[in-house]
């Protein structure tokens, strides 16, 4: 049986203005003609498939048209909600999609009530999926457990997560290829920048010992960098589609394809994304800026130029060579950063600016320029 693993699609993410969608719809076009062209038989998904629970339409297409085309092809896909989809939603949108052979789980259950699948691929063989979709800490801990005794709390997550495990892993089979997967943060794996740190801090992680040792493949969801978590059963993170913050700018986002038959481990191979936006992090002088340019003209940047002194313009300056510069930092000597002066009190606020225009220019600011201050700031304090 051949497996595809892809997770943290985060569809309709906007982010620095943009929302990306070409980019994903690229990526997605390579990742579906891959599952047609590799005869692929299931696809697991760990969940985040959208970034918000009310994504755009435009989003839910995206998503749909894969779904369709994935179906169509003979695969089987199993998808869990992962922390920032809507459960509810994702329940209700499977009573289409299974038409098409795709499954969603948006809420945590039990094996008994359909944590748990038997999916039968075209080959005829057969596989045992134990999908546990994001439960969030105040699912499984009181909130009196969380503020009388957080670190009695935070052990009874982990265990309330082994404990699930436990039982969607009672429906395994010898005669099955068994695999787990789950939307959680595993103690010890390794987190970018580009998750939302309140839902991954390590006093809320699950622990790797509680991976069933009889799974053939454990998928997971949540973290952006691919990585392996586990040297006892072959568990990872698929990571995420794209590259979703500069924190992440050079990573290599890639796909798993598993292999795998009952009662033995899975085989995993990595496979390399196609179709994004590589991000990347300059720190150049404008003289190399202009120099090289050329070669920088694809992908979104962020460029830090270091300076000897302030220079109000450098932002037209770098994005006339750039356009697809996102962001423009200027990197000042020490002594020019510590040089904020405290604010004179008793000043109205175009009076602040004033001082602020004089500071950094070396001159006062014209009156149209007061002016113009004047009136954005009393526009907006209109609408406040």
């Amino acid at each position: 049986m051949r497996i595809v693993h892809t997770s943290d699609w985060h569809v309709g993410r906007r982010w620095k203005g943009l929302q990306r969608l070409d980019e994903l719809a690229a990526v997605l076009e390579h990742l579906a003609a891959f599952v047609e062209r590799e005869a692929i038989d299931l696809v697991l998904h760990t969940g985040d498939v959208f970034e918000s629970r009310n994504p755009p339409a435009e989003a839910e297409q995206l998503v749909n048209r894969f779904m369709l085309r994935v179906g169509r092809a003979g695969a089987q896909m199993l998808v869990i909600a992962g922390n920032h989809d809507d459960p509810a939603r994702l329940d209700a949108r499977s009573l289409l999609t299974e038409l098409v052979d795709v499954q969603i789980i948006g809420r945590p259950r039990s094996a008994a009530r359909g944590g748990s699948r038997i999916v039968e691929v075209r080959g005829g063989e057969k596989a045992v999926v134990a999908a546990l979709p994001f439960a969030s800490p105040g699912a499984w801990v009181s909130a009196l457990d969380i503020v009388g005794e957080e670190e009695s709390a935070r052990r009874q997550y982990a265990r309330m997560f082994e404990l699930a495990v436990r039982d969607l892993c009672g429906a395994f089979r010898r005669d099955a290829v068994n695999l787990l997967m789950a939307h959680t943060h595993l103690e010890g794996a390794l987190f970018g920048e580009s998750e939302r740190r309140v839902h991954i801090a390590d006093d809320w992680a699950a622990s790797p010992q509680a991976l069933p040792r009889a799974a053939s493949y454990v998928a997971l969801g949540h973290l952006h960098k691919p990585q392996r978590v586990d040297v006892r059963v072959p568990a990872y993170y698929a990571g995420s589609l794209i590259q979703l913050d500069f924190g992440e700018a050079g990573e290599e986002k890639t796909f798993n394809v598993v292999t795998a038959s009952p009662g033995k481990r899975g085989t995993v191979e990595q496979v390399p994304y196609e179709g994004g936006q590589p991000l990347l992090d300059l720190r150049l002088s404008l003289a190399e800026l202009e120099a090289t340019a050329d070669r920088y003209r694809k992908g979104w940047l962020r460029v830090t130029v270091p300076l000897t002194a302030r220079d109000p313009d450098l932002n037209r300056k770098v994005r006339e060579l750039l356009p697809n510069a996102l962001v423009v930092r200027a990197e000042l000597p020490e002594a020019d950063e510590a040089s904020e002066s405290p604010l004179e009190t008793g000043l109205p606020p175009v009076g602040h600016y004033a001082a602020y225009h004089f500071r950094v220019h070396g001159q006062a600011a014209k009156l149209a320029v007061l002016d113009t201050f004047q009136d954005l700031y009393d526009q907006v304090s209109g609408e406040g």
